[in-house]
């Protein structure tokens, strides 16, 4: 079976879990995200029965656990002092002694965190859109959940960290230090990292697609499952690397197999299974990926091949099982995919112009720099989804239930989000000039440096709402509605 698993590399996940504890507010808003792998058999699962009220039951294999868990844990205060440091979207924190603090939940959306020491530190969850990171230390780091995306960070430290459901998108990291960093199920999509050093790196069932990887060192690197679709290795060093179901950059499949890849073996489960109501945005994918079935690699759906590169414009897709699908760079102008489910897939750096998505389930899809111009998203389910950076010009979102996805740097100008519950979203940097979000539900979403120029906010709900100033619209200390 495959397993296309494109799990949340979204804004704001840490605000949905810590208010899953009883725990979000103004002060602990944050944001972060993950993706997912590519062309991959799936590690075996144990069977998860739903119990009453529509809840499923989380085991601790499942890679969403550590995320609810961590949920569950203290998190920085907005605006606290960390030894000289006020944790706060724009704070000035260059050469911050911060190695060993906890951060998790922290906002650091536009900091300067130049030559900052966050090594070792508790940074779950944590946002460091926009910021300024060259030179940073983040080694033997865990970063469960964490937005490191649209950085500009050349030289920053990974060493030895581990990226779980974290993401690097868009972010400017040439010369990085990634040796011996375990990005298993992250992404680190669109980003420059020029002369990185990864060797030794764990990107199995990892999304490694669109990247600069010229003159990288990926010497005993795993890419078991992993995607480097359109990525460019041009004087790559790829000595000793380890190829199973691996998505080459031109699409093609590089040592395909049958059963368990090296490094897909699930850890040892420990701890008890958690519960996951049906209200919680996690649900539709989570359920997707526990009790959904996987489209297989190649399949033809309509003749429509389901693959990086195809092309299918004006394809009739309609009411469709696209689960896992992966149409990174696909074309699909003026297709209909109105009511499918399209679950934990990836259409990163597709085109869809005009493409009617009505009604569809894209929960836990990236959709990274892909240009949908004028698409049509009445009504569909959004959650989770990962839109960071698309082209998103007069599309139409009327009704949609897009709670935690991330809109971080995509371009809505003109488009029609009218009556859409965009609660927890993050639209961080996002250009929304004439933007409709009238009627729309904003509790807990992200505006810090969006363009809301001319937007129609009118009887729209706001609810500890980052604005654009980084001010909190109708603030909250005892959680919202």
């Amino acid at each position: 079976m495959n397993l296309k698993f494109r799990l949340l590399t979204v804004g704001v996940v840490a605000t949905a879990l810590t208010a899953l504890a009883g725990c979000s507010t103004a002060e602990n808003s944050s944001q972060a995200g993950s993706s997912q792998a590519a062309g991959s058999s799936s590690a075996p699962r144990p069977a998860n029965p739903a119990v009453p009220g529509g809840t499923i039951m989380v085991p601790p294999d499942n890679p969403y656990y550590t995320l609810l868990v961590e949920g569950t844990q203290p998190t920085v205060k907005y605006g606290q002092d960390v030894n000289g440091c006020v944790v706060k979207p724009s704070t000035s924190c260059a050469n911050a002694d911060l190695s060993g603090a906890v951060l998790r939940g922290a906002s650091f959306h536009y900091a300067d965190l130049t030559g900052a020491n966050l090594s070792g530190a508790a940074v779950a969850f944590a946002g460091f859109t926009y910021a300024s990171m060259a030179d940073a230390d983040l080694s033997n780091t865990t970063l469960t959940g964490v937005s490191l995306n649209e950085m500009y960070a050349p030289g920053l430290s990974l060493k030895n960290s581990k990226l779980h459901l974290g993401s690097i998108d868009n972010s400017y990291l040439p010369g990085a230090n990634l040796a011996g960093l375990d990005a298993n199920f992250g992404a680190v999509v669109g980003s420059n990292l020029s002369k990185a050093d990864l060797s030794g790196a764990n990107l199995s069932d990892t999304d490694f697609n669109g990247d600069d990887l010229t003159g990288a060192n990926l010497t005993n690197v795993n890419l078991s499952n992993g995607d480097l679709t359109g990525s460019n290795l041009t004087g790559a060093n790829l000595t000793g690397v380890t190829y199973c179901n691996t998505l080459m950059p031109d699409g093609s499949v590089k040592n395909p197999h049958k059963g368990l890849c090296p490094g897909q073996t699930p850890p040892a489960a420990t701890g008890n299974p958690i519960p996951l109501p049906a209200s919680s945005p996690f649900y539709g994918a989570v359920n997707a990926l526990i009790n959904g079935t996987q489209l297989s690699a190649g399949s033809k759906v309509n003749g429509c091949a389901i693959a990086a590169f195809t092309k299918c414009p004006g394809a009739i897709l309609t009411k469709a099982n696209l689960q896992g699908g992966f149409l990174g760079y696909a074309t699909l102008d003026k297709a209909d995919l109105s009511g499918s489910n399209f679950y934990l897939g990836s259409i990163a750096f597709g085109h869809a112009d005009q493409a009617d998505f009505s009604q569809i389930q894209l929960g836990g899809n990236a959709a990274v720099n892909a240009g949908m111009n004028g698409a049509r998203f009445d009504h569909a389910g959004l959650t989770l989804t990962n839109l960071v950076g698309a082209d998103l010009v007069g599309a139409s979102f009327v009704g949609a239930d897009g709670r935690l996805a991330s809109f971080t740097g995509a371009d809505l100008r003109g488009a029609n989000l009218t009556g859409a519950n965009l609660s927890q979203g993050s639209f961080t940097g996002a250009n929304l000039t004439g933007a409709n979000l009238s009627g729309a539900n904003l509790t807990e979403a992200n505006f810090l440096g969006a363009d809301l120029t001319t937007a129609n906010m009118a009887g729209a709900t706001f609810c500890n709402t980052f604005m654009p100033d980084g001010t909190v619209k109708n603030p909250s200390r005892t959680g919202c509605p």
